[in-house]
């Protein structure tokens, strides 16, 4: 039976949205970064959250040696719990996610809610949060190595027995731990204490795209917003993959909820390689096949992966973590044993009557990247006015009322390609239409225009107009004294950025 297609399940949000009809571009852009270490059970809390209207969701990537839980927690909950240590078990965490090694977290905040990023090691048997983490390192390095400035008149004496009796507190306690790890051998004290380096980078939402542009009344905001559902249900070791996309001129994002009764792995990998690695062509397994934002021992996770423009026809594949009971069969994935199986069928209402050993249902649930807020701003792009070429002559050439503002500060793009110099201006609809009956006013009035180039003849060149401004025209005149070659044209090209959706609000 061949791999049924998820369909529309997998939605894909494209990172980079046409220009043309639209408002800025925004995206999430890298930040800050820093390596935190986490002994078991330690935790890190990162910076503080302000949510507001257009700023709600934090973004960060993770990537950690070992296993980690990441939660949003009220900044004044933590700040309390600092406080009253036990009072940690009653905190209200957000965005729960465990057994995490390498992914894209995102959290949807509450308004007006100051949050914290929290970042547990799961390797605590003995309670919840054994200590805090250190960073070890991030682009601020710098200014944490710093000597620190003593404060209040303290002396710098003082200041160093702070932080040498801060560094033998640390050392204590790693030394209690080296004595339990002492009593523990093989592979409990392996996993139980090594140190986890979790490597986190923060981004900002900032402008990518178009940031030119003017700004709306009020921004939309997009967000991830559910679409379709469905459920996959699995023998053990057998795999499912979802709808084959083939790439196009933009990057795209991969982003979906899953919830699973029994352990999945989950990764995005290229159709060809995917194939012959079933197939065994060309030296391929699934050892050696390439796999993107790969996770595994996935139960219940928001799985997010950027797939890059450059990238061949590729699709979300899930398989079954359980021995299928073809050893012989199974394979390694970054190694992790992933049997080879049968593919898995979708689930909808009642059982299609086929009897499953053991099945893994899987609920998958896709997001569509929309706008959610002030979705009936105006949107403004750039609107060809003139795009021509003329036969040149001595003559004035004029496009009357060439563009009418709809904005303050809108902006305006000329392009001319001449044979000769040429006086290129915009000026007032009114101003210049009277060019033509009393032509001595031409060089008065492109010397009192404030978007007027002399001598042009391959130039582009911009402005800015407001509401006042009203109608303006574009004219053209040969340079005094040049020499107008016969059956030659003059190209012309005028751009103006305004508003091409959603207009009514802009009037309001």
């Amino acid at each position: 039976m061949k791999a049924a297609a998820i369909g529309t399940l997998l939605f894909i949000c494209a990172l980079a949205p046409p220009s043309f009809g639209q408002q800025k571009t925004y995206n999430w852009v890298a930040g800050n970064d820093e390596t935190v270490r986490l002994d078991p059970g330690y935790y890190h809390s990162g910076p503080t959250y302000q949510p507001g209207p257009g700023t709600r969701t934090i973004h960060v990537d993770i990537d950690a040696q070992q296993p980690v839980t990441l939660a949003m927690v009220s900044a004044q909950e933590w700040n309390d719990a600092a406080q009253r240590p036990e009072i940690m078990s009653n905190l209200s965490f957000l965005c729960v996610q465990e057994h995490v090694v390498q992914t894209t977290y995102t959290c949807n905040l509450p308004l007006a809610a100051p949050m914290v990023l929290l970042v547990r090691d799961e390797r605590n048997e003995r309670g919840i949060f054994a200590g805090i983490g250190e960073v070890t390192r991030g682009r601020d390095h710098d200014k944490q190595q710093a000597p620190a400035q003593p404060a209040n008149g303290e002396r710098a004496g003082n200041a160093d027995a702070n932080r040498d009796r801060d560094r033998d507190r640390r050392d204590d306690n790693r030394a209690i731990y080296a004595g339990v790890d002492a009593v523990l051998d093989g592979r409990a004290r392996r996993q139980f204490f090594y140190p986890n380096d979790v490597h986190i980078e923060y981004y900002d939402w900032a402008c990518t795209e178009n940031c030119n542009l003017p700004d709306p009344p009020r921004p939309k905001l997009f967000d991830w917003v559910p679409g379709n559902s469905e459920t996959v249900r699995l023998e053990p070791a057998a795999y499912y993959h979802g709808t084959t996309w083939a790439f196009g001129e933009r990057d795209v994002i991969y982003h979906l909820g899953i919830e699973a009764q029994r352990p999945v792995t989950m990764a995005v990998v290229g159709v060809d390689d995917w194939n012959n690695a079933l197939a065994q062509r060309l030296g391929k397994n699934l050892n050696n096949i390439e796999y993107t934002c790969l996770q595994q021992h996935v139960v219940r996770t928001t799985f997010t992966c950027k797939i890059p423009v450059v990238w061949s026809p590729s699709f979300l594949i899930i398989l079954d973590e359980r021995d299928g009971g073809h050893a012989d069969r199974d394979k390694q994935v970054a190694g992790q044993s992933v049997p080879v199986a049968s593919p898995g069928i979708v689930v909808t209402g009642q059982d299609s009557g086929r009897q499953f050993v053991a099945p893994n249902e899987i609920r998958l649930q896709g997001y569509l990247w929309s706008c959610v807020d002030a979705c009936d701003q105006p949107d403004f792009g750039w609107v060809s006015h003139v795009n021509e070429k003329y036969p040149l002559t001595k003559l004035l050439k004029l496009y009357g009322a060439t563009v009418v503002p709809d904005h303050d500060g809108e902006q305006v793009s000329v392009k001319v390609k001449s044979p000769v110099p040429m006086a290129v201006a915009m000026l007032p609809a009114k101003i210049a239409g009277q060019l033509y009956g009393k032509p001595d006013m031409f060089e008065s009035a492109v010397e009192s225009s404030s978007c007027a180039q002399r001598g042009v003849q391959n130039t582009t060149f911009q402005c800015t107009f407001n509401l006042a401004d009203g109608p303006q025209s574009l004219v053209l005149l040969p340079e005094a004294g040049a020499d107008i070659p016969p059956h030659k044209k003059t190209q012309v090209q005028v751009q103006a950025i305004q508003c091409v959706g959603n207009c009514g609000s802009l009037a309001k």
